[in-house]
């Protein structure tokens, strides 16, 4: 009955202490891809300007950078005009969070506006 014992208490202790390794984290997920647009912003100069394709603005368009700001929460912004064919622009802005991740704010006017 005591080797039963030793041997149950053995496997229990096993058991146990292999279990302590599944609580741990897990890794940083590693970042997220920016969009093309979103990624050109966040390292552009301002005044820079670049054509190029975003699938949420379409192909061949232009990027123009505009300022740079900080947010009423401390944030650093930047905002550029995407600019669709010869119709169509819209004001667009990234912005940088405390842990220096750059992020697109939503954007106001959906597909962008018509130019006169």
């Amino acid at each position: 009955m005591r080797r039963f014992f030793m041997f149950f208490l053995g496997i229990a202790c096993f058991l146990f202490s292999s279990a302590c390794g599944m609580l741990s984290e897990a890794p940083p997920a590693p970042p997220a891809r920016r969009a093309p647009v979103e990624g050109y912003m966040a390292s552009a100069a301002i005044g820079d300007s670049t054509r190029l394709d975003d699938p949420a603005f379409g192909k061949n368009v232009t990027v123009v950078m505009e300022n740079s700001f900080t947010s009423a929460s401390g944030e650093e912004c930047r905002r550029a005009s995407v600019i669709v064919g010869a119709k169509e622009a819209e004001v667009v802005v990234v912005c940088r969070d405390a842990s220096g991740q750059w992020a697109m704010v939503p954007r106001v006017w959906g597909q962008g506006i018509e130019k006169p």
